[in-house]
């Protein structure tokens, strides 16, 4: 398999690319083995691909996930709906729901 390199870190895969990405004429042809073993050791020696990881932003997880807090009015209207739906009344109960969550979609809005 044959790969084209600039000798300066750049790569590309075929010589249409190598011509766009690395200049017409400033590159040469690097034999690369096939086998997965010998590839991967060639391709992690040579840094092939490299660049591209420092290209890709990837967000770092939080140590802790953050907690959406509720609005205080918000918070009120789902606490009454919990003691409603308690005492049985599920349609009074999911009407208060509704409003705290439409409450709490408005303060999240900003």
């Amino acid at each position: 398999m044959k790969l084209y390199t600039n000798d300066n870190g750049k790569w590309a895969g075929t010589q249409a690319d190598a011509n766009k990405q690395l200049g017409r004429g400033c590159w040469h042809t690097v034999e690369v083995p096939v086998d997965k073993t010998c590839l991967m050791a060639f391709l992690n020696n040579n840094k092939v691909g490299a660049t591209l990881v420092t290209l890709v932003d990837t967000p770092k997880p939080d140590a802790e996930p953050k907690p959406e807090i509720l609005s205080h009015q918000a918070s009120s209207w789902v606490s009454w709906a919990l003691d409603t739906l308690k005492r049985g009344d599920t349609r009074e109960a999911e009407s208060m729901l509704r409003k705290g969550l439409t409450i709490q979609r408005e303060w999240t809005k900003g």
